[in-house]
């Protein structure tokens, strides 16, 4: 009998508590139910017959998701691919001396732009050669004077009669003899022009248009001929050597125009292909490709990484959207389109809505930025045309039939703009160079 005492009791406080909470949960019941009389009788909007919506708070409206369109038109469109690659130079020259002597001036220095035929790179010291061209000179007047006296010589014995003691012997020693001078006084003449070479050679200037990228000598050392001054790079051109694969190469022809993106300084200029290189490494099946490209304000540096724009197939008239407005998913690809609700009237209450619209789709070309699509459905052969507004950012957490709020950026401020590393941004759709 003690064994179910302490049961009885558990059970017994149990019910206990069980009851405790129901009176206090109709109490607290009822005391809501007064406080929410007493403050319908007490508002304006309040239901004295009471009705069942009294009191209760009205239902918010969705407000329409804020998007970003662009406009979708028809035109010709080819699959491109992008390539990448660096610039390099056109023409690479180390400048040597051709004469021996000392630096006697070295106006140059690392960076340093020079002009062609103009700018001058180094002197050498020309003493010497000045001094070798006086001796020739003065060797030359010698000979002149002595072959005249010579030829003179040769005429009197050419002139002498038959019974003049002079042989025929006398007469060829003399011949020779002014052969001889003929052949001295050019030997000095040549050695004069060859000294009076060197001395405008002395003179080193820039063979043309470029910049210094290396300085090889210094000022009071001893050259030989040979010896390096310094090393140019050419300006005005450059080339953007690309690395095409070979299921593409046979696609590209010498003298192509081909759009190339310098990804550092954000601009998109266009060159031809100058060059193709009909070899490849064994392991990289890929054919290096070099495009000309005009630098006359000298941006372009030598070493930029470049992206190439190339075009792989021919052109076909497709329905083109931006590649931000397509969302491809496992399921397949999806434009959303914002289609206008009622049209806006002179009234200032009554503007423009705009609900969202997911129309499948097929990608039929893939350019760079866009894409040619082909709408999958009836509806959407309707809504995707020419005009209609594909949304470019804020499709993803759109639903079908969703109002909408159309975003306007103006490209301005977009412009002028620094980059975390204190460069101008420049937008490459607004700026191109040839």
């Amino acid at each position: 009998m003690r064994k179910f005492v302490p049961l009885f009791c558990g059970v017994l406080l149990l019910f206990t508590g069980l009851l405790a909470g129901y009176f206090l949960s109709v109490a607290s019941g009822n005391a809501g139910d007064r406080d929410s009389i007493s403050s319908g009788a007490g508002g304006d909007k309040a239901d004295v017959g009471g009705k069942k919506d009294a009191g209760k708070t009205p239902r918010r409206a969705r407000p329409a998701a804020p998007i970003r369109v662009e406009l979708v038109r028809k035109n010709l469109i080819s699959n491109a691919r992008l390539f990448h690659g660096r610039l390099v130079e056109v023409q690479r020259s180390r400048i040597s001396t051709e004469v021996s002597g000392l630096v006697r001036e070295l106006p140059i220095e690392i960076g340093m732009k020079v002009k062609g035929g103009e700018t001058l790179f180094a002197q050498i010291d020309t003493t010497w050669l000045s001094l070798i061209i006086e001796q020739t000179e003065a060797e030359i007047l010698s000979l002149e004077h002595r072959l005249t006296h010579e030829k003179s010589e040769l005429k009197r014995l050419n002139s002498a009669g038959v019974e003049a003691v002079f042989t025929e012997s006398d007469r060829s020693q003399q011949r020779a003899l002014v052969e001889q001078y003929i052949q001295d006084l050019e030997k000095a003449k040549i050695a004069n022009r060859e000294a009076k070479e060197k001395l405008h050679r002395a003179t080193i200037l820039a063979p043309y248009d470029g910049y210094v990228i290396r300085r090889e000598t210094g000022v009071n050392e001893l050259l030989s001929p040979g010896t390096p001054i310094a090393e140019i790079v050419m300006l005005g051109e450059v080339d953007a050597r690309i690395m095409v694969s070979e299921d593409v190469i046979d696609r590209i022809k010498v003298g192509d125009e081909v759009p190339v993106i310098v990804d550092s300084l954000n601009i998109r200029v266009v060159g031809k292909v100058h060059r193709i290189v009909p070899y490849a490494p064994t392991g990289a099946r890929i054919f290096p490709v070099l495009v000309r490209l005009s630098d006359k304000e000298g941006h372009l540096k030598v070493g930029m990484s470049i992206t190439a724009e190339i075009v792989t197939s021919n052109p076909s008239e497709e329905i083109i959207v931006s590649k931000d407005a397509v969302l491809d998913r496992p399921d397949g690809a999806v434009v959303w389109v914002a289609v206008e609700e009622n049209k806006k009237t002179d009234d200032d209450n009554n503007k423009s809505t705009f609900i969202a619209k997911p129309i499948p789709v097929k990608i039929k070309v893939t350019a760079i930025t866009h894409c040619g699509v082909v709408p999958e459905t009836d509806e959407g052969k309707k809504l995707l045309v020419s005009g209609a507004k594909a949304i470019i950012e804020g499709a993803e957490r759109l639903t079908a039939n969703q109002q909408i709020r159309i975003d306007q950026i103006d490209p301005k401020l977009l412009e002028n703009l620094s980059s975390p590393n204190g460069q101008k941004i420049i937008n490459p759709k607004t700026r191109f160079e040839n």
